[in-house]
Order: structure tokens, then C-alpha cells, then sequence
């Protein structure tokens, strides 16, 4: 049936005119009839705090309804009887609905574990022709269909940058080709879409052959499908502004509804000091590892793929029970001397974390105070930002630039950047990730030498990789006060699970950091896995110039495939650029293969980021990166 010819019937249908309609004319409508609509309500919306903490948003009364009654006010209204929602926070609290408009309520039990693609495996047998909607959307008018002609988004248009996930581009037939989380002057996703069975099944077909993916099940639906966006095909239904609206905010609800906030004071004991302290946090996110099951082909995380010593594990062999059960009260710490031997610094100066992540997190906590400002590279490592959120302090970025053959520290900006701003803390990675450039001793110093008032931050977690003859660890901390050198065990050394990191400073600067230290040592066995590391020099000097070598050749190779573009780098990875494909479907395809790598942002596009491992995993590398660029 043509659109013209359903359009036709559509009107009749829903004009109360259906009993007019002919047998033939029921037959032809029948296959577009939906079936019902999934309304996903699962989630937490901590950005809604404190409201939120007792109530879950869907259930917010706007302009005098209640979101979610709306919503199946408006389905049933439009012929919709057949209506699911799928809870998780503060499942109770929805039971109401079951008498009051006959829904069906699905528990889902990972709402607080995965993403909303949770939801809708949770509701994949009630899949058909079905709308999709979220709990907490508002429709100015109603949207909704008794008969709908193929599956589509609604999206409603933005002059300026957003950050919602934007249609890029269409097909001669209407159908979305191509998507991309924030941008301008462009149709954004929002509110209501539908599936239609042939989509559905499609859907579930490839959420069930991935689901064993934690990939996927921290995915959003959007992200989905976008991964899936050449199968599972939809329109483009244009909606006007403020005609459908989604509520990222308590401060947005208000500024819609005059009487929200008299519906706050019915809900909320506004005395309530704990509540208060809660919702402070509610627009800081913490930093999260994706997690990862998959043991071989983990290209993403930059652990060391060469293994580390065989001695480290010759210390497992030796633990004693007593190495378990008693705390380790020594006077002194072997690993500390151990550090000192090798470093040539006093033990003064060195103190010993669960990590050099723990040892920025412990600078944040006790350096940083509420609009405090820190200076970070971009691109970088985000856990920065997560550390200065926690705190509310300010992120200002500085820029590492994009060479020819590499990427160089703009310390012109980072200068210029923290004249303006006078930082609290600056950071500097070296090497960098995740482009994997250095930064030179006398650049270190400069900054150091003009930012007197500033901690200087000086992230070495791919220390030992890079050209360290020149060895300037003593010589900064010994004629600066304000600078800490965090390292880590993880990478060079290839013990990322045993946790251990240390920082070097002056002895004031130690004192006041460990204030934040845990009360009893690091881990005892840690410590010793890693005194065997730091001891065991020729093996390591063997890996090192494995590494390197595979790195260069990996590097070399990756410039001869056409559209790609690698950066030379003085750690264990390799950062590359696509010039004509997308990289977010190339990582997927490599990740189809058995094959892991990071994708990042740097500035508008996105890059690949690739650990280097033993040279056959390499070549299994360069062959699968070649199919997915054909």
C-alpha cells in the first residue's frame, strides 16, 4: 500500500470512522496496526535530585498530570491498549498503574548495572509493532497512532549545538543513515519512536546475539542502534519545538511548570539536611572502566601485553600465611627503599598508593576546593575531570596539537591558560595519552618556574617506555616544592591487578598527601610482586625494546593502509586517525573480530587509540583493520 493510500485509511480509522471502513480496507490497515507501546521507566535520574530520591521521574506532575499518566492517556486515547512499562527504581511506586489504566509492569532488575538497552531486553517478547517511549517525555499535543505506516524517530530541529544524538544524513527513501551524539542546526532525536515487527525482530535478533557483550549492556538504546544503523532502519519524523519535551533538570521542570514547585514541597521535607548533601552530587558523574570479560585481543586498556616478569609470579610461590592474616606494621617499607635505591631519591620524598589513579584522586581530595581551577590537557585521560568534579572544582583545558607525524604540547596555551585562570593544579602526561607524544624536561621546568602558587601534576603512567636516560625526577623535586610525579606498576611493569602506584615529592607536599593515604600500607603481596619488578632490570630492558620495536613497525604499517593516519608515540600504544571512514563502526567491526581498541574524541572527531602487543597480534591487527576499511 502506498502512503497516499494509508494516509486515506489512516483518516477514516482514527476519524471514528472505522466501522465504515470496508473488509478489504481493515485487511490492508491490519498489518500497521500497533500492537502496543513499551514505555521504559526504569531509571534513577540522579540529575533530578533530591526529587528524585523519592520519586522516580515519570512520575513528576507537570501542569497538573502525572508524566507517565499522560503518556497512557494519550496511547489509549489514540487506540492504544496494549501498554508495558518497564520499571526499576522505586518499582512500588508504579504498582498503582496496573488497576488504575490496566498496563503490564516488567521488573527490570539491572536498571542500577547496564544501560536502557536493559529495558528493552527485558520487554523483547512484547516487541512488535510497538512504540517506544521514555517515562518522562511530554507531548504538547497527542502524537500517537492506532495505525502507523513504517518505523521511525521523531526529532525535533536545533539551530544551535546540542549534545543529543543528531541525524547526519538520509537516504533516498527517508531512512536514517547516519547519527552522531551532538551538533548543530541539525534534527535531533527525541520522544517517541516506533518499530515495526520486521525492526523489532531484527532488534532482538542482535540484542540477544550481543548481550553476552558488556559492551552492549551499558549501551543506550540510541547507541544500539547506531552500531546496527545499516539493518535497522528508520524515518525521520519531524516534530515541532516545544512540542515534545524531555526534563534533564529540576531547574528545567520549573522554568515549564509555575506550580512545580509547589509539587516538590508536597513531596519533599525541605529540612532535610541529608537529602541536601545528596542532591549536591547529582550532576558529578564518577569514572567508570567499561567492563570486560574478554581476555585476549584487549587492545583498549594499554595493560601490558608482554607480561611481566617471571619472577613476580616466583613471589606468589613464597606468600606464608602469616603474609594474609597480619597487618604489615614494619618500621620499614621494602619497596620504598627499594624505589629509592633505584631512583636515587630519599625515601622522604617517595610515598606508595593503590595505583597512580589513587594517587590523583588523593590530590584531589586534599588540594582541591569547590570553583578551585585545574588545568588538563585535550585530549586526555577524563578521570581528571572526574576527580575535579567530585570536589566542584573547574576544568580548563589546554591543548596537545596535531602535527604532521605526531602530536606536540601547546605550552604556549597551557602558559597563556594558566596566567588567566591561575590554577590550583596543573596536569601534564607524559608520554600522553592518548596520543602517546612527550613533553621535554626544559618545557616541564618552564611551567613549573611560572606557576609557583600551582601544584604541578606530572602523570608518568607510561613511565619506562619513553627515552628516561635523562633521568629529571630528583632534580625537579629537590629544587620544587610544588611538584608530584605519580607513577604506576600497571603499565611498564604489566601488573595492572596487584594495584600499586606511587608519588614523588618534596617532603612537605608527601606529608600533606598521605593525609589521604589508607590507614594500613598498600598490599602487602603488591609491594613484593612489585620490589621483584623493580629488581628484575634485564628483563625488562628486553621488553622494552620488544615493545618499541613491534611499535615501530606497527607504526610504519598502519601509515601504508590508504585513509590511514598514525602518530608517532613513546608508550605502548599507537594513536590513529581514518580520513574517510567511520571510526566508531571500524572499532565495532575490529571488536567483531576478537579485536578490542579505544575510541576517543578529539575535538569533533573521533580517533583510535591501539595498544601494542606481541608482533602477531599486531599483524592480526593490521589484516582485520584492513577488511573493515574495504
Amino acid at each position: 500500500m502506498t502512503y497516499k493510500e494509508f494516509k486515506k485509511l489512516q483518516y477514516k480509522a482514527e476519524n471514528k470512522e472505522e466501522n465504515l471502513l470496508t473488509e478489504e480496507e481493515l485487511n490492508k490497515l491490519k498489518p500497521y496496526k500497533v500492537d502496543n507501546a513499551i514505555i521504559m521507566a526504569a531509571g534513577y535520574s540522579a540529575r533530578c535530585m533530591p526529587l528524585s530520591n523519592v520519586l522516580p521521574k515519570g512520575l513528576f506532575r507537570v501542569k497538573g498530570e502525572i508524566l507517565i499518566e499522560r503518556e497512557i492517556r494519550q496511547l489509549q486515547e489514540a487506540g492504544v491498549k496494549e501498554i508495558i512499562i518497564v520499571t526499576g527504581f522505586m518499582q512500588e511506586k508504579f504498582q498503582y498503574l496496573r488497576d488504575k489504566y490496566g498496563v503490564i509492569l516488567i521488573h527490570n532488575d539491572d536498571y542500577d548495572k547496564y544501560n536502557n538497552i536493559a529495558s528493552l531486553y527485558k520487554a523483547q517478547n512484547y516487541m512488535k509493532n510497538s512504540y517506544i517511549l521514555c517515562s518522562d517525555n511530554y507531548y504538547a499535543d497527542n502524537v500517537f497512532h492506532k495505525y502507523v505506516y513504517s518505523p521511525y524517530y521523531s526529532c525535533v530541529y536545533s539551530e544551535e549545538y546540542c549534545d543529543e544524538y543528531c541525524v547526519l544524513e538520509e537516504d533516498k527513501d527517508g531512512y536514517i543513515t547516519s547519527i552522531k551524539r551532538g551538533g548543530g542546526k541539525a534534527w535531533y532525536t527525541i520522544g517517541d519512536c516506533f518499530f515495526d515487527r520486521k525492526f523489532s525482530d531484527t532488534f532482538v535478533k542482535y540484542m540477544n546475539e550481543e548481550w553476552n557483550d558488556m559492551n552492549t549492556r551499558n549501551m543506550l538504546m540510541d547507541d544500539f542502534h547506531i552500531q546496527h544503523i545499516d539493518e535497522l532502519k528508520l524515518k525521520k519524523v519531524e516534530r515541532e519545538k516545544n512540542k515534545v519535551l524531555e526534563f534533564d533538570t529540576l531547574e528545567e521542570f520549573k522554568q515549564f511548570d509555575n506550580s512545580f514547585e509547589e509539587f516538590m514541597n508536597e513531596n519533599l521535607d525541605q529540612s532535610n539536611e541529608v537529602i541536601k548533601v545528596f542532591s549536591k552530587y547529582s550532576e558529578v558523574k564518577s569514572y567508570h572502566s567499561v567492563p570486560t570479560v574478554q581476555k585476549s585481543g584487549r587492545l583498549h586498556l594499554n595493560e601490558n601485553l608482554f607480561k611481566p616478569s617471571p619472577k613476580c609470579l616466583e613471589v606468589l610461590k613464597n606468600i606464608t600465611m602469616e603474609d594474609l592474616y597480619l597487618y604489615d606494621l614494619g618500621r620499614n617499607d621494602e619497596l620504598v627503599e627499594t624505589l629509592s635505591s633505584s631512583l636515587g631519591i630519599s625515601s622522604n620524598n617517595i610515598f606508595i598508593h593503590n595505583g597512580s589513579a589513587e594517587v590523583i584522586k588523593s590530590i584531589g581530595s586534599i588540594l582541591l576546593n569547590e570553583n578551585d581551577i585545574v588545568l588538563i590537557p585535550s585530549p586526555g585521560w577524563s578521570y581528571y575531570k572526574s576527580v575535579a568534579d567530585a570536589k566542584f572544582a573547574k576544568c580548563i583545558t589546554y591543548e596537545v596539537c596535531e602535527k604532521e607525524d605526531t602530536y606536540e604540547y601547546n605550552i604556549e596555551d597551557l602558559l597563556q591558560k594558566a596566567k588567566e585562570n591561575n590554577p590550583k593544579v596543573i596536569i601534564i602526561t607524559s608520554p600522553q595519552m592518548p596520543t602517546g607524544c612527550g613533553i621535554s624536561y626544559n618545557d616541564i621546568e618552564k611551567v613549573i618556574r611560572e606557576n609557583t602558587n600551582s601544584i604541578i601534576l606530572l602523570d608518568e603512567a607510561y613511565w619506562g617506555y619513553g627515552n628516561d636516560d635523562n633521568k629529571f625526577e630528583k632534580k625537579i623535586i629537590t629544587k620544587y616544592s610544588n611538584v608530584v610525579i605519580t607513577r604506576t606498576f600497571s603499565k611498564f611493569y604489566g601488573l595492572a591487578d596487584i594495584r600499586i602506584g606511587y608519588g614523588l615529592c618534596s617532603y612537605p607536599l608527601r606529608r600533606t598527601i598521605c593525609l589521604d593515604l589508607p590507614l594500613f600500607r598498600a598490599c602487602g603481596i603488591s609491594r613484593k610482586i612489585a620490589v621483584a619488578a623493580i629488581k628484575d632490570t634485564e628483563y625488562y630492558k628486553k621488553m622494552k625494546l620488544e615493545t618499541n620495536s613491534v611499535r615501530e613497525w606497527f607504526y610504519t604499517e598502519l601509515n601504508k593502509i590508504p585513509g590511514v593516519k598514525a602518530y608517532k608515540s613513546e608508550s605502548n600504544f599507537i594513536f590513529i586517525k581514518l580520513d574517510n571512514a567511520d571510526a566508531g563502526r571500524v572499532r565495532a567491526y575490529m571488536e567483531e573480530n576478537g579485536l578490542l581498541i579505544r575510541l576517543f574524541t578529539d575535538k569533533d572527531a573521533l580517533r583510535l587509540r591501539i595498544t601494542i602487543g606481541p608482533k602477531d597480534i599486531m599483524e592480526r591487527v593490521i589484516y582485520q583493520l584492513k577488511r573493515a576499511l574495504r
